[in-house]
């Protein structure tokens, strides 16, 4: 079993910062970030639709340019909002990447973005959003994607085929409760899991199929 390090271990880090996953670099096998665009079109790492809980600013990302959103601090540290080009640039070589698309119709500007930055780290572009991964699909046969479940997608297992995804992602209880791990392990899908707390939970996981836990802080699988 691997461990994601979920936004770079939100628990223990300013989240989805440079600082964050170098340093979440050091004790986990993979890295977990967001993207979204920001109001002057550059992609940028950030969960929330808006700056107000993470920084002491407010606004919506897709509103505010990079050049005010890099005036913020994230979390009161000295870390501040990334592009993904400069995230990408100061990954470490050793871990692998759990990249989230966040809204729709970025799909294009992230695969150009990717190919830009010409990282050896392995990439996997994962969403909830069904027609971002299709999007990447049709663009690149070759870029590992993966879909990530929400109650509202009836059908993940078949979605993730039809989608040719190299991954699926899904709540822990999910995973756990559900026949979706057996379903996914027998078309060959790698199983991620997110997020768990503890070591136990992870063992768990691991007995019932699962690949990767997703995790905020560091913890031994």
């Amino acid at each position: 079993m691997r461990l994601i390090a979920h936004r770079g271990f939100a628990g223990t880090a300013p989240e989805n910062t440079i600082g964050a996953v170098r340093a979440a670099a050091e004790h986990a096998d993979a890295v977990e970030f967001d993207v979204r665009r920001c109001g002057s079109g550059e992609l940028v790492v950030v969960h929330d639709e808006t700056i107000d809980r993470i920084t002491d600013g407010s606004g919506s990302v897709a509103e505010i340019p990079l050049a005010e959103l890099s005036d913020y601090s994230v979390l009161e540290s000295d870390e501040r909002i990334p592009t993904l080009a400069d995230m990408l640039a100061a990954l470490p070589p050793s871990v692998e990447v759990t990249l989230e698309l966040k809204t729709a119709g970025i799909a294009a500007d992230v695969l150009t973005v990717l190919d830009e930055a010409a990282v050896d780290n392995r990439v996997i572009v994962t969403s909830f959003l069904v027609s971002e991964l299709r999007a990447i699909r049709e663009r690149d046969p070759d870029q590992p994607i993966g879909v990530l479940v929400s109650r509202h997608l009836e059908t993940p297992v078949t979605t993730a085929v039809e989608l040719d995804c190299d991954v699926l992602g899904a709540n822990r209880w999910r995973c756990l409760v559900t026949g979706l791990v057996p379903r996914a392990t027998r078309v060959g899908l790698e199983v991620h899991a997110w997020t768990v707390e503890r070591r136990s939970m992870a063992v768990l996981l691991w007995y019932r199929g699962v690949d990767c836990v997703s995790a905020d802080r560091p913890i031994a699988v």
